[in-house]
């Protein structure tokens, strides 16, 4: 098993919905060699594809995508370069691509017509034939990436955590489950400690995306398990817990600043490119929403990411993307290094 640096510096691609080919890829790792970076986050189940075979549910697979021997090969040339590759599947939300396949497993929404819908972007977490599902995919690329020490299991934008009231399912589920004073979330954050549970059997260390714990607005009864990592990316709601909640619950955070740090195909989301001048402003301690950390808890902090998001996946080439990231990352190798 790869040990892993301290001090991540990484590239997270979204493959899932863009396909990279196994070639373009190879030419990223260069890039990250060049550059200084030791690790790729690959991001492979999105709303608009899932791109790594899948033996066990082949149905789910986009028809562009790379086989599991490609992902060998690509796991062996980052390991030739000391680089670490990390799997990324995100659940329970982001699953469009994988439920509109299992439409009975999908969470049932109320419209504003007061019916309840499957909503194919969510899972149904308060059900295990559902749950089983999953945590069968999770089993088969764990072994896929059985080299890497982390898996990224997502955890982001679920649903819209302000308003758990239009899913009933999860009222319901967390009030049976775990009292009157349940909000709803507790279903989630249960879900999350079985999945984090289920992967350190696997012998992974599991890592999540911040935005749905410890917000302002609902609380859960359920508190979520400390045997997990925090990529924190954003605040742009500020009922999100802030970076300095996380740490002084012990936290370990990785700084995926989505102001500096977000490479968004498109632009799309209100989102610019980042350039090497934007970049050169940033400094090692400076989280998403312009939050500062005191550099005394720099051990909780634990790497840095650039983000590869492919929001509209023809707007540039694979070849034109890597064009434009090689300034960002030769800044960022420069102000990691101090």
């Amino acid at each position: 098993m790869i040990e892993y640096k301290q001090n991540e510096r990484g590239i997270l691609l979204d493959i899932g919905r863009k396909f990279w080919p196994k070639e373009k890829i190879a030419t990223l790792i260069q890039l990250m060699d060049m550059y200084g970076f030791n690790t790729l986050q690959l991001h492979f189940s999105e709303d608009m594809g899932f791109r790594i075979e899948s033996r066990k549910y082949p149905e789910i697979v986009s028809q562009k995508h790379l086989t599991q021997d490609e992902v060998r090969e690509i796991i062996e040339l980052a390991k030739k370069k000391q680089i670490s590759v990390i799997p990324d599947l995100d659940t329970p939300g982001h699953l469009n691509q994988v439920l509109k396949h299992y439409p009975e497993f999908a969470l049932k929404k109320r419209t504003e017509q007061q019916e309840l819908k499957p909503d194919i972007w969510a899972l149904d977490i308060t059900n295990e034939q559902a749950i089983n599902f999953l945590f069968d995919l999770y089993d088969e690329y764990a072994a896929l990436f059985s080299e890497s020490r982390y898996f990224h299991i997502g955890a982001d934008e679920f649903i819209d955590f302000s308003r758990v009231e239009d899913y009933p399912q999860l009222l319901e589920n967390a009030k049976q489950r775990f009292g009157e004073e349940a909000s709803g979330l507790e279903v989630y954050v249960d879900y999350v400690n079985r999945l984090v549970a289920f992967m350190k059997q696997k012998g992974k260390i599991s890592r999540i995306w911040n935005d749905g714990f410890y917000r302002l607005d609902r609380t859960s009864l359920v508190d979520l398990t400390t045997e997990v990592e925090v990529s924190y990316w954003t605040r742009w709601d500020k009922q999100m817990a802030s970076i300095e909640t996380w740490l002084e619950k012990g936290y370990n955070v990785l700084n995926f600043n989505d102001n500096y740090f977000y490479f968004v195909l498109g632009e799309a989301a209100g989102y610019t490119y980042p350039t090497a001048e934007k970049v050169a402003k940033w400094e090692t301690n400076l989280f998403a929403s312009d939050q500062i950390v005191n550099p005394a808890l720099k051990e909780q902090m634990i790497g840095t990411y650039l983000s590869v998001w492919a929001d509209r996946p023809q707007e540039l080439s694979c070849d034109e993307l890597l064009a434009k990231l090689q300034p960002v990352m030769q800044v960022l190798q420069e102000k990691l290094k101090r």
